[in-house]
């Protein structure tokens, strides 16, 4: 059960939900939701197959804790004893599957030896190549802070009033090291907050009033909320798959229908087949532009991304010569083609990455 959300708004499943109800009403277009396969942001050279990840951070022994509705006693402390350690564990878990990396491997003390929390140092070359050396790897992925901020407020869960739902505010420094080199090969800024999903309260909460949401033990809140944060880095190091939203076409026309029914069913090629057999057929600039930007969703849910952006800019062309540039169909589709663009530069990475 994922515990923790985003703090922005719905989970996914739901906000995708109601947009594309809200879309697809009353209009000649269909909204889907797709997922598209994205590269990792850091690319290794093929020989560098073997990571240790190291906590070089220091756990924070007060968090700030915050409220808005009430006074909260002196005496609480919230200490972040294990999230160090938790965000390094579920990194290493997260990214050990990928077959890009032969060994991932955890340093199982912390490195750093002061009490700053605040800090957040290089390792210095030596220490690089040492810690290269004793554990035969050639990645070093070093957290070198992980801070937290705790904000109690009112809200709603369920439809009922509650107090005590705390957003966790997270922040911290990860870098990358490689052997050989004076700096880090990057430094990835750590940001996010979240709060927690109803399932997590209720799964807490075993006095059954909401005026206690937030239980005594706090620090488990914070371990949950490290290992959220770990997992949203992996996009860093494994490709990862995202949600998207694309578009298509309806008409009355039989032929129509029958595409139609094939992309409702996620039947691509079958639905491409008659697309372009309608495209093929029409005389009208309306009709052609339509089912050029159709035939390129098709392409582009077939692997065809080249094909794809050769349809997207017909139907951009189309469109933008009888409407003129600045009408909103013509945006959307010029910002398909950015998107077309873009993951076909992106594909070359994804594809080094794969096959290493």
């Amino acid at each position: 059960m994922n515990l923790l959300k985003k703090y922005s708004g719905l989970p996914i499943f739901r906000s995708y939900g109601l947009l594309l109800f809200v879309l697809a009403s009353c209009s000649p277009v269909r909204y889907i939701g797709i997922e598209t396969r994205n590269p990792a942001a850091l690319t290794f050279p093929p020989e560098m197959r073997r990571v240790l990840i190291v906590d070089n951070a220091v756990p924070q022994q007060d968090v700030p804790f915050e409220s808005v509705f009430r006074q909260l006693p002196d005496s609480i402390q919230i200490t972040a004893d294990s999230t160090t350690f938790d965000f390094c564990r579920t990194l290493g878990e997260t990214i050990a599957d990928f077959a890009g990396f032969d060994d991932v491997r955890l340093l199982e003390d912390g490195y750093r030896k002061d009490r700053q929390p605040l800090l957040a140092p290089y390792l210095t070359p030596d220490e690089v190549g040492q810690l290269c050396d004793e554990h035969e790897v050639d990645i070093i992925v070093s957290l070198d802070r992980l801070l937290f901020r705790l904000k109690e407020y009112e809200g709603y869960v369920y439809g009922m009033e509650a107090g005590g739902i705390v957003d966790v505010e997270m922040s911290g420094v990860l870098r990358v090291y490689l052997p050989g080199r004076v700096s880090p090969l990057t430094t990835i800024a750590l940001a996010d907050t979240i709060t927690p999903v109803p399932e997590l309260i209720i799964e807490q909460n075993d006095r059954g009033s909401w005026n206690v949401i937030l239980s005594p033990d706090q620090t488990f809140l914070l371990r949950e909320s490290a290992k959220f944060l770990a997992e949203e880095a992996r996009i860093h190091f494994i490709p990862y798959w995202n949600e998207d939203i694309r578009w298509y076409y309806v008409a009355s026309n039989a032929k129509w229908k029958e595409a139609s029914a094939y992309a409702a069913a996620e039947r691509w090629d079958k639905a491409l087949e008659i697309w372009r057999t309608l495209y093929g057929q029409t005389s009208s600039w309306k009709q052609k532009s339509r089912l050029a930007s159709n035939i390129a969703l098709g392409f582009e849910l077939t692997g065809d991304l080249n094909e794809a952006l050769k349809y997207a800019e017909q139907s951009h062309r189309l469109l933008s010569g009888q409407t003129g540039d600045d009408h909103p169909t013509v945006k959307r589709q010029d910002i398909y083609i950015k998107v077309l663009s873009h993951r076909i530069l992106e594909e070359m990475r994804l594809q080094l990455q794969i096959n290493n």
